[in-house]
């Protein structure tokens, strides 16, 4: 059991591939809704931290058309995963994905607009200057969203409102400002976003 739910932190092989199978179908409504909040316009960059299979790259793609997603995600076997299904946007370089942490997020070419973070920040070693990195890459007025739903055992919506005041904490010391945190009513647990802007 203890092998399992090590593939949702880091999937591998074909059982993580069945992961991030199970955690894209989980995490549709959430993708939607913490993806409204960015207010995504044509011509951004948009950065996903943690893309897994794809999915949420996928539905911006579907609704706007002259965007440019840089996406990083430490799992091969998701990287494999968002590259089947991503495939023709990849072809007209709409979309780079880099298999890395988010710790070794490189210096990208373009700066960036919006930055999207759903259920990973929990996985990062050093989130402050992770966020540090990011914020530096961002352009004025940039905006990002952390989201997390609680998976935990013992987890319950009091815990994701803690968790709204951690991220509020983290994107502050960061030197994200206009922080503002919002719940989505979800089971088992209440989902938490944090929003912040450059």
């Amino acid at each position: 059991m203890e092998k399992l739910f090590s593939q949702f932190a880091m999937p591998r092989g074909r059982l993580g591939q069945l992961a991030g199978w199970f955690m894209s179908k989980e995490n549709r409504g959430i993708n939607k809704w913490t993806i409204d909040f960015l207010s995504i316009k044509n011509n951004d960059h948009i950065l996903e931290i943690g893309f897994g299979s794809g999915k949420a790259m996928k539905y911006i793609l579907e609704q706007k058309n002259l965007v440019e997603i840089t996406g990083i995600d430490p799992s091969e076997a998701m990287v494999y995963q968002a590259l089947r299904k991503l495939n023709k946007r990849l072809i007209n370089s709409e979309v780079r994905l880099i298999e890395g942490y988010a710790e070794e997020l490189p210096v990208l070419s373009q700066k960036v607009d919006k930055v999207l973070v759903i259920n990973n920040i929990t996985f990062w070693r050093d989130p402050v200057n992770t966020l540090k990195n990011i914020r530096g890459q961002m352009n004025d007025g940039g905006k990002i969203a952390v989201t997390i739903q609680p998976h935990e055992k013992g987890a319950t919506d009091e815990t994701s409102e803690l968790i709204g005041g951690q991220l509020s904490v983290l994107l502050d010391q960061s030197g994200f400002t206009f922080i503002e945190i919002y719940i989505k009513p979800t089971k088992p647990n209440d989902t938490v976003c944090a929003l912040g802007i450059k």
